[in-house]
């Protein structure tokens, strides 16, 4: 009996190792994917109540009316359910944690074998090759001809990386195109996961704070920061027929009582220090100058972020624009050739490709 349970148990994966394949799985990963673009859709369509406009009371008691202006009575359900903070919504980031582990799950599952794939391609022939690959031929010898300077000449002339082996009485040649192509399917996976990183790095640290500086006025930035800002000129540029072409604020960073940076905020061109951005918001003139209201934004995950969408897309480029294709010769003693070729799927078009490598090796014996 205890002999037969073990052999029972023997023969049951463990849960943790369950958990793990089950992770692994890409219709899994898709699925959350899925998920977490749902929530994301469902997010955008409700104004979010940001942490600045939430520390101010007057601010918060004018978004509260428009919010009850727009939703009437519904007003109480969304509230209650989260739809006004959903982005920081338990749901929201247990979606987005899931969607990361299980990511990271399928990088960590897939390295070795993308990795040997890439990297490990032996040049000899198994005798089943010829029978399992997707697209195989065989060509008698040639009339006079040596059949391998023929077949390493095409396949180099269209791209291929060609190495050759002996093997007993043949000799074998393997051709390789875009043979690092497979390691873009990891970088995609470490673009995902950095992305997700820098999401939530954006939303557990992210704030947003609007200044105003009166003129020549000295204003503090808060937040722990220990920085203020320090309002110096603000110049509007105008065309010749009066219409304005844009505005410039000249400002000044003061850190423990000193000056730290001094510099200039346009449209769309903040001044940045210490991590925190300085963007140009409104302006109001005054008799003795212009009232400056800025926004001071400090968003670490920005960078992560932006690398990511770098890297997703160089991965993606790759995968879908430079597939990996194969091609392995075994040229007999005699002048017979075999060939096989494959790819991935991606490689649409490398059954006619291969019909067309068959026949200039052919014809190359009579050219």
């Amino acid at each position: 009996m205890n002999g037969s349970a073990s052999q029972g148990g023997g023969r049951t994966s463990p849960m943790p190792k369950r958990v793990w394949r089950f992770l692994a799985r890409v219709d899994v990963a898709i699925a959350l994917l899925f998920v977490v673009l749902l929530l994301v859709a469902l997010g955008s369509c409700f104004p979010q109540l940001s942490s600045s406009t939430a520390a101010d009371a007057g601010r918060l008691a004018v978004w509260e009316s428009q919010v009850h202006a727009r939703y009437g009575s519904l007003t109480p359900f969304l509230r209650a359910v989260g739809a006004f903070r959903w982005f920081t919504s338990p749901p929201f980031w247990l979606s987005v944690a899931l969607l990361a582990l299980a990511t990271l799950v399928c990088t960590l599952n897939r390295w070795s074998g993308v990795w040997r794939r890439a990297s490990h391609r032996p040049g000899r022939c198994p005798e089943g090759l010829f029978e399992r690959a997707p697209h195989t031929t065989q060509l008698g010898p040639p009339p006079g001809h040596e059949r391998v300077p023929i077949v390493r000449g095409c396949l180099e002339r269209r791209g291929f990386r060609v190495r050759s082996q002996s093997d007993g009485g043949g000799v074998c040649l393997r051709g390789d195109r875009y043979g690092w192509a497979p390691l873009a399917t990891l970088v995609t996976h470490l673009a995902v996961l950095l992305l997700l990183a820098g999401v939530a790095l954006s939303g557990a640290t992210r704030w947003r704070e609007e200044i105003e500086v009166a003129p020549d006025g000295t204003v503090g930035i808060g937040h722990g920061t220990g920085l203020a800002v320090r309002s110096e000129d603000f110049t509007v540029t105008r065309y010749a027929d009066g219409s304005v072409a844009g505005y410039q604020a000249h400002v000044t960073v003061v850190e423990g009582g000193r000056d730290a940076a001094r510099g200039s905020i346009r449209l769309n061109q903040p001044l940045t220090y210490d991590g925190v951005g300085l963007y140009l918001w409104r302006y109001a003139e005054e008799g003795s100058g212009y009232r400056l209201t800025l926004l001071a934004v400090h968003d670490p995950g920005f960078t992560p972020v932006i690398v990511a969408g770098s890297l997703l897309l160089l991965g993606l480029t790759v995968s879908f624009h430079f597939p990996h294709c194969s091609v392995q010769a075994r040229v007999e003693a005699g002048g017979a050739l075999r060939l096989a070729g494959r790819s991935d799927r991606r490689a649409w078009d490398f059954g006619r490709e291969f019909a067309a490598l068959v026949e200039e090796i052919e014809r190359a014996p009579l050219d």
